[in-house]
This record gives structure tokens, C-alpha cells and sequence, in this order.
């Protein structure tokens, strides 16, 4: 055969195509924009790379033909291919009566649209269940098709399960019932099959086997083993019933849900580490979960089987939701602190900020203290930026804890001076002192340094003025130390309804303590 013989017999070999043919196709090319096939024409189809995302050269297809522009390349269509072939698909359902599934995706008022395979299949009000919601996965029967909707129904698949129901007739055996019957199968997956009576399957869920971990049912029964369980469900609908073998024993929730509360710390064993976390058995068949960030990243080492303490932060025994902390179960540093450093104390502290009437001190690297104004002295309250600056390290008192601080003071690092004034003074002691200034309401004399007493006015002499400086002779007539109080006296006590006085010295202005006497005598 000559060359022109060749090219005349492969010519002939060449495909005619024709719009809306499904071809094989084979991916020679992939770009940006689009992805070239040979179809076994005298030139490669096109088919829009935005329709096949995930596609690599070498890779064997199906495209519906859509254009056939003269002189250029065919183009093709990969998702026009898979929307027919997925009519093919609910038409063939539709004309054998068969039952498809889809997710409700959206309601409206007419009904609901279910996605079966990526097509939209409208399932009207009366023809839905009324459990039907978005979200929910539907059986359906294709009742009309149309070039612009499929409609379908859950009705004929709802009237199949009804007359399952109608064929089981469980009449006597009820929920709660303790019955036995025969292990016939194991599956380590799901559970133990049971044959009660010789003619009734029963169905024992692994998760049914105990209130603990173990779910493995090899470990419960063997073939033909007769075994004891509790109905815990007879549906209408399945030809077998559900039983358990740990709800013949009380529900280990139930059992601590007196016991255990919120805030309470436990011993609990670690079982497992997830991604999110940790599993804790608390007692056997309760189980808690210890989030990660529950625990002290640096000081917490997982361990299967290590106990440690947790502290309950979330306990629900009816969903059987138990949320734990070990890291809030672990002392507080502050309270370890105020153990090693009990009120009393002296501590040293760097002064680390001062906002008004407070000043933050840090004293270790996890404790931080705090000083109020009132603590910073016995006689006179400086304003905080004269007492302290940031950045000083000073010595403080321990008074307490406040919130997660530790409350400190520098007033308490000496004894109070008004305790010392009470043991020193008592009333009736006549003292001589000078005057440290003057009010309306009478003048305040200095009794020692940082501590002043009130001469009222109204035990001052008629006639005498005082000025500062002066020096008085007073007597003391209240001292209240836990008030800081403190009340003098120039009168003598008053037995004959006459007012007697006890002497000044330095005025010279108003009267004289002479005048005030003569004036006395001549009366």
C-alpha cells in the first residue's frame, strides 16, 4: 500500500461528529483557561478548564459535544455530560419505580428541594413527610419528569415501611423486659446478634455492652453462649428488636450525679490522648474530657493510667457530659505564696505600675501583689507617686490575698503609733503642748511626731485665743486609737459650776491668761 493509500484509509477512520454526541475523550493539554482532548478527530476538542478543576493530562473522560465552530476546534462539555447522565439515571428510576435518596436542601412553598446526585428534584407538601426538614436525608419515588422539574414523593416508600410495620407483631415482649436467648453471631464492629425463643432476632449494639470502654463483644460472649439482656427498643418497622447488656446494671451516671458537682476536685485515671484533648475515667462507665488547653502545657506529661487530680467544669450526668480542668485543680500560685509567706510577713517586690490610689508589685514570676494608698502609712496618706516609684524594689507586708493578688502594705512593717498612744496615755493626763494649727471648730496640738489630738472650741477658755506655735497646758479627755481620735482640754473638770482653767503660754494677741484670772476674781 503507497503512502496515498495510507493517508486515504485513515482519513476515512476519522469520527464525524455532531452536536449533543457523547465522545471518549483523552486529556492531552491543560492551561489556565481550557483543557484539550483528543476525540479521534482531525483536530483536539476544547472543554472549559472552570469545568474540570481537578484533572491532569492522561486522564480518560466523557463530553457531550455543545459547538462545532467552522474552522476552529469542536467544543465540549464534561458537566452537560454528567447532568444527562444522571437524568438518565432518576428516568430510568422514574420508569422502574425504584426509590432514590437525596439531602433536602431547601424549602419553599411549594415543598422542599432534595439534591439526588447533584440534581434538583422537587418534593411537594402533601407528597413530604412531616419530619421532612432542610438537612435531612429523604427517600423518594420519581413521579413526573419534565424538561423543566422532576417532581417526586416520599409517600410510597412511607406506605412500604407502614406495611413492614403491620407484618412484625411483637406482642409479648415489652421494653424493660430481662429475656435470654442465643449468641448466632459476632460482629466486632457493630455488636451481638441473638436468637430469642428460636424464631425472634435481637440485636445488642456494642455500645449497649457496658457503661465503661470496653466495647469489644468478643469480650462479653461467644457463639451459642446463652446470654441474659433488657429490651430497650421494639421497632415496628425491622424484624429484630434492640436489647442491652449494660442497662441491667444501674447507669454509673445516675449513680454519681448526687456526688459530683460543679467546682469539685477528683482523682482521675487518663485513658487517651486526642487532638482536642484528654479522656479521664473518673469511676468505671463515667469518662470526662480534660480539653488541651485545660492542662499546664509545661508541667503535664500524658500518661495511659497516671492519675491526677481535675477539677469539675462542666457536669450534665443526662447527656453524660463531664468537662474537666487540671490545670484550675493544681494550687493557686498566689495561695502557694501566701502558704511560704503567711500574713505577717515580709516580702520584697518590684513596684511594676501605679494607676491612682493603687500600685501593681510583682513578687515572683507568677505572683503579682497589690498596695492601696491607706496601707502606705499610720499618720498621713501620701499620694502614691511620692511613697512608691515603678521599677523600686521595696520591702512590704503580707496582709492577705485580694481577687489573685497578694495584699500588701508598708504601714504594717511598724507598729501602729495610736496603740502605742493608748498604752502610753490615758485620760486625765495633763500634758503641755504646742499648737499645730488652727480651724473654726477648734485648733489640733501635736502629741508626738505624726500624731494630733482636737482641742475643741468649745474647751477653750472665753478670751483665750491661740495661735500656731503657742504652747498649751491641756489635759486629755478621750483617746479612741482604732478611730484615731484623740481629744484634749483646757478647762478643768467642773465641780462647783464654776470654769476653772489650766494656763497658756506664748499668746499675744486677745486675752492674757493674768486678765482672764483677775476677771475670774473680781466675779
Amino acid at each position: 500500500m503507497d503512502e496515498f493509500e495510507k493517508l486515504l484509509e485513515k482519513s476515512l477512520e476519522i469520527k464525524t461528529l455532531r452536536k449533543g454526541q457523547v465522545v471518549s475523550c483523552k486529556v492531552v493539554k491543560v492551561d489556565e483557561q481550557n483543557v484539550y482532548v483528543d476525540i479521534g478527530y482531525k483536530t483536539e476538542g476544547i472543554i472549559p478548564r472552570e469545568e474540570l478543576s481537578e484533572v491532569k493530562e492522561g486522564d480518560k473522560i466523557k463530553a457531550v459535544v455543545v459547538k462545532l465552530p467552522k474552522g476552529a476546534q469542536p467544543i465540549l462539555s464534561y458537566q452537560k455530560y454528567v447532568k444527562e447522565k444522571l437524568y438518565a439515571y432518576l428516568k430510568q428510576a422514574y420508569e422502574k419505580k425504584r426509590f432514590v435518596s437525596g439531602i433536602v436542601v431547601e424549602k419553599t412553598d411549594e415543598g422542599f428541594w432534595v439534591n439526588v446526585k447533584g440534581v434538583k428534584v422537587l418534593l411537594p407538601v402533601k407528597e413530604a413527610s412531616r419530619r421532612t426538614k432542610v438537612g435531612k436525608r429523604v427517600t423518594i419515588q420519581i413521579t413526573s419528569m419534565d424538561n423543566n422539574t422532576i417532581v417526586g414523593s416520599e409517600r410510597p416508600y412511607l406506605e412500604l415501611l407502614e406495611k413492614r410495620k403491620k407484618e412484625r407483631i411483637l406482642s409479648k415482649i415489652k421494653v424493660g423486659d430481662v429475656i435470654e436467648g442465643r449468641v448466632v453471631k459476632i460482629d466486632p464492629d457493630k455488636g451481638i446478634t441473638l436468637l430469642i425463643g428460636g424464631v425472634l432476632r435481637a440485636f445488642l449494639p456494642k455500645e449497649e455492652l457496658s457503661w465503661g470502654r470496653d466495647k469489644n463483644p468478643y469480650n462479653y460472649a461467644e457463639v451459642d453462649e446463652r446470654l441474659k439482656v433488657k429490651v430497650i427498643r421494639i421497632p415496628k418497622d425491622k424484624e429484630f428488636i434492640f436489647v442491652s447488656l449494660r442497662q441491667l446494671k444501674e447507669n454509673p451516671w445516675e449513680k454519681i450525679k448526687e456526688t459530683i458537682k460543679k467546682g469539685d476536685i477528683l482523682n482521675v485515671k487518663l485513658l487517651e490522648q486526642t487532638d482536642k484533648g484528654f479522656i479521664a475515667e473518673v469511676v468505671e462507665g463515667v469518662e470526662g474530657f480534660i480539653p488541651k488547653e485545660e492542662v499546664p502545657q509545661e508541667e503535664f506529661t500524658f500518661k495511659k493510667g497516671a492519675e491526677v487530680k481535675a477539677l469539675v467544669l462542666t457536669f450534665e450526668p443526662e447527656r453524660r457530659r463531664l468537662i474537666l480542668s487540671v490545670k484550675r485543680a493544681l494550687p493557686k500560685p498566689w495561695e502557694e505564696f501566701l502558704k511560704a509567706n503567711p500574713v505577717g510577713s515580709k516580702v520584697k517586690g518590684v513596684v511594676e505600675k501605679i494607676e491612682g490610689s493603687t500600685a501593681i508589685v510583682r513578687l515572683t514570676d507568677k505572683v503579682m501583689g497589690i498596695i492601696h494608698r491607706q496601707d502606705l502609712s499610720w499618720v498621713r496618706l501620701p499620694r502614691m507617686e511620692e511613697a512608691l516609684k515603678e521599677g523600686e524594689e521595696r520591702e512590704f507586708a503580707v496582709l492577705g490575698v485580694e481577687g489573685k493578688y497578694i495584699k500588701l502594705g508598708i504601714k504594717q512593717l511598724t507598729p501602729n503609733p495610736w496603740d502605742i498612744v493608748a498604752q502610753k496615755y490615758k485620760v486625765g493626763d495633763r500634758l503641755t503642748l504646742k499648737v499645730k494649727s488652727r480651724h473654726p471648730f477648734g485648733v489640733f496640738l501635736e502629741l508626738e511626731e505624726g500624731i494630733d489630738g482636737l482641742l475643741p472650741i468649745s474647751e477653750i477658755p472665753k478670751g483665750v485665743e491661740l495661735k500656731e506655735g503657742d504652747e498649751v497646758q491641756v489635759r486629755i479627755v478621750e483617746i479612741q486609737p482604732a478611730e484615731r481620735k484623740l481629744t484634749f482640754s483646757m478647762k478643768e473638770e467642773d465641780t462647783k459650776g464654776k470654769e476653772e482653767i489650766i494656763s497658756t503660754t506664748g499668746s499675744t494677741s486677745g486675752f492674757t491668761l493674768g486678765e482672764i484670772l483677775k476677771k475670774k476674781m473680781k466675779l
